[in-house]
């Protein structure tokens, strides 16, 4: 048995292969690679989705499909590299590693173009220099310097800021100037860079340089703004396009963080984005791909199935309101976690009742509040009905599906005699001596034994 879902490992050039794209999306591909490998001008795609939905995934086969398709691909993580200071120096780094790869590093034009990145990114870094004041200093040393000695480095300090500020003050007269001419000589640098790394044939256009940037929403806020600045400044060009994995409700989160709450965020993101592409869970009809990834953790973590139809029940559960609460695939990782340690540290012998596990793990991993109080033995069957939503709507006992009935059994206080003798089998078999305490030791020996990260 496995408890955790392992990050499917996509190779570079792997694409949608049919063992791993459970959710065929290889056509949906098909339509991004169009979008891309027939438009000349800079675009920015935004594809949006929360986190857990899948993005990196889709994007990691489509950078595949596009490298066999013959275009340069770059796949950039912005949520491993954010503790690089400058998102230019950041960007820049992967189109050289990226050239030099394809071409020899001795090569006049990896080499230009190595150079002309080099010192647009100096004239960057240079362009923020701050300026030390003697207020700083003091307010940074104070307690540790000894007065006697304080004149001697203040006036040492007032000179070195005074030099500093004579420079700030150069540089941002005269590096305007000169950042522009490093800006035009860099995207020049950069137009060239597609037709160099893939010539096109006599019959074909020129194949564009696609730059994926994912995880853009778990970023620094900072770091992805900066980000996106750089990309519309320095590197809109031709054939050179940006994707960028994101949750733009996120996103829009981290401008607001930056600039404000009272700013229109997704009007500010219009300025860098043009094009948002959605990446929705679909329904095929009878199965929704929520359906097809709970079959794939299912096999993949070797969940018991000779168990009275525990696993299953619980699954159903699961599936249930994962559908209703339009949970993410991270969710359904979770739970099946959950479910495998919860049936894999349990006696065989131990009562397991499939429907109150799927329900409870559901509780605690979306609803702690409710979870707390079937734990301790207080919760109703108005508050645990809210929340499962059973289907159909049973008006009476008799209407009742198995799911609910167990339920009932477990919750309400006053029931015919003729129902509790349904449930009566559970308490002689298991020394169980109600519903209550049934669900309670659910909740507490075999949910709560297990703490989702």
């Amino acid at each position: 048995m496995r408890v955790y879902p392992k990050a499917m490992e996509i190779g570079e050039n792997e694409g949608f292969t049919p063992e791993k794209d459970l959710f065929k999306r290889a056509e949906f591909g098909r339509g991004m690679s169009h979008l891309v490998g027939n438009i000349e001008d800079p675009l920015v795609i935004a594809f949006d989705g929360p986190w857990g939905s899948g993005k990196t995934t889709f994007l990691k086969m489509w950078a595949g499909e596009l490298r066999n398709a013959g275009h340069p691909v770059i796949f950039f993580d912005a949520f491993e590299n954010d503790y690089i200071e400058d998102a230019f120096a950041a960007l820049a780094r992967e189109i050289v590693i990226l050239a030099e790869s394809k071409i020899p590093k001795t090569d006049k034009i990896a080499c230009s173009l190595k150079e002309k990145t080099a010192n647009l990114g100096i004239a960057l870094l240079k362009g923020s220099l701050k300026v030390a004041s003697k207020a700083a200093f003091r307010a940074a040393t104070a307690g540790i310097v000894d007065t006697s000695d304080f004149k001697e480095i203040a006036e040492d300090t007032e000179k070195e800021a005074d030099d500093l500020a004579k420079h700030y003050i150069d540089n941002l007269l005269n590096e305007p100037k000169r950042q522009k001419e490093l800006s035009s000589q860099f995207r020049n640098a950069l137009a060239e860079l597609p037709s160099i790394l893939a010539p096109p044939t006599e019959k074909e256009n020129q194949k564009s340089l696609i730059f994926i940037i994912d995880e853009l929403d778990r970023c620094k806020p900072l770091f992805a703004l900066s980000l996106l600045e750089r990309i519309k400044h320095f590197m809109m060009v031709q054939n050179v396009h940006f994707v960028l994995g994101v949750h733009m409700e996120q996103l829009c989160g981290s401008v607001r963080s930056a600039y404000g709450s009272e700013i229109d965020a997704r009007l500010y993101l219009q300025k860098f984005i043009h094009v948002t592409i959605f990446n929705k869970i679909k329904n095929n009809g009878t199965e929704t791909e929520l359906d097809l990834y709970a079959n794939y953790l299912s096999k993949y973590l070797d969940l018991r199935s000779d168990s009275g139809g525990t696993v299953k029940d619980a699954i159903e559960t699961i599936i249930r309101i994962t559908h209703l609460e339009q949970n993410s695939y991270r969710t359904i990782e979770r739970a099946f976690s959950v479910l495998a340690l919860a049936v894999g540290l349990t006696p065989r012998n131990h009562l397991q009742i499939g429907y109150l596990i799927g329900g409870l793990i559901m509780m605690k991993l979306m609803r702690p509040s409710i979870f707390a109080k079937a734990k301790q033995g207080t919760l109703t069957f108005i508050e645990a009905h809210d929340f499962l939503r059973f289907e159909p709507k049973a008006n009476t006992l008799e209407e009742m599906s198995w799911e609910e009935s167990i339920w009932a059994f477990a919750l309400e206080p006053n029931l015919p005699g003729d129902f509790i003798r349904r449930f009566n089998e559970f308490g002689f078999r298991y020394n169980v001596r109600s519903g209550r305490d049934l669900l309670k030791f659910t909740a507490n020996d075999i949910v709560d034994r297990i703490a989702p990260n």
